[in-house]
């Protein structure tokens, strides 16, 4: 007789271990973080304390002004005038919008002669 068949047949113990395990995995789910509000930077903050070059403040529900962005240990030696600080897409479409076109094909002048590409 295998030893299997010798034990009872019981569920409870597959059910507390469901509500154990239920329980430790939604203790596990990180919540997320909201931004700051009240230290917003504004266009009148230093470049490198602001999101980007074109867009001062901060354009997502999660995310948090740069000062607060890296302000933890990993960052705590990081002079912030030295790192990238690239510009937000948001921004540049707000500069020069999205143009629809007729049809299925779409060119590029290049933009302004030596400064711009070849047209594509």
């Amino acid at each position: 007789m295998s030893l299997l068949r010798c034990l009872p047949r019981t569920t409870s113990i597959s059910r507390s271990f469901s509500s154990i395990s239920a329980r430790a995995y939604s203790a596990g789910i990180p919540q997320p973080s909201y931004p700051v509000q009240d230290k917003q930077p504004s266009s009148s903050t230093p470049q490198n304390l602001q999101q980007s070059p074109n867009v001062a403040t901060t354009w997502s529900t999660g995310q948090n002004p740069k000062p607060h962005a890296y302000d933890n240990q990993r960052f705590e030696q990081t002079a912030l005038q030295f790192q990238p600080n690239a510009p937000s897409a948001m921004g540049m479409v707000s500069e020069d919008p999205v143009r629809l076109v007729n049809g299925r094909i779409a060119t590029c002048d290049g933009g302004m002669g030596a400064l711009g590409h070849p047209k594509m």
